[in-house]
């Protein structure tokens, strides 16, 4: 039986990409090199109902910066495609561990619904609920554990620890902005 804890959620699957059932992708990681001489096609898991269910993937390739275009095995009209739109994608951590730096490999994105801990104090801050990149410094939006509104620069330098188990992200908080 496959379990979510065996897996780690890498996007989502976007709409029908032209007619013969390719599938456009936001995901936070980069694909390219995971199945560089592989003997069989790589699967990708898609949630449905709370399930994980292996998708073979035939064809992946990128359009733009941050979209994927994925055919999967058995998809091949723009219908089936697109019952696929909004399915979260997992990826399988074995896939993950040979990695030699996790945190390089994926997007800040990704920590969107991470609980942010103050690498300082230990203690949890809030829910990660919206990475903003739109400005020359990235700035992460966060949920208190009181119900307000914080917003907080992250950068790589700012990130003492990941634990990607546990979706926790230790970060180092410039002094003040907890008070504000």
């Amino acid at each position: 039986m496959l379990r979510k804890e065996d897996f780690e959620h890498i996007g989502t699957l976007g709409r029908a990409h032209g007619t013969q059932g390719e599938v456009s992708a936001k995901l936070y990681v980069d694909l390219s090199g995971l199945w560089e001489g592989a003997d069989t096609s790589p699967f990708l898991m898609l949630e449905e109902q709370g399930l994980l269910i292996p998708y073979r993937v035939l064809k992946r390739r990128t359009k733009g910066e941050d979209i994927d275009l994925i055919t999967f095995s058995g998809i091949t009209t723009k219908d089936e495609a697109d019952a696929l739109t909004g399915r979260p994608v997992w990826l399988d951590r074995d896939y993950l561990s040979g990695e030699e730096d996790v945190e390089d490999f994926f997007d800040l994105q990704h920590f969107v619904g991470f609980d942010l801990y103050d690498a300082s104090t230990q203690s949890c801050v809030g829910r990660a609920v919206e990475i903003d990149e739109s400005t020359i410094n990235t700035l992460l939006r966060v949920e208190t554990t009181a119900g307000e509104e914080l917003i907080l620069p992250i950068s790589e330098e700012l990130i003492e620890r990941l634990d990607l188990q546990g979706h926790r992200l230790y970060l180092h908080i410039p002094a003040g902005l907890l008070e504000l």
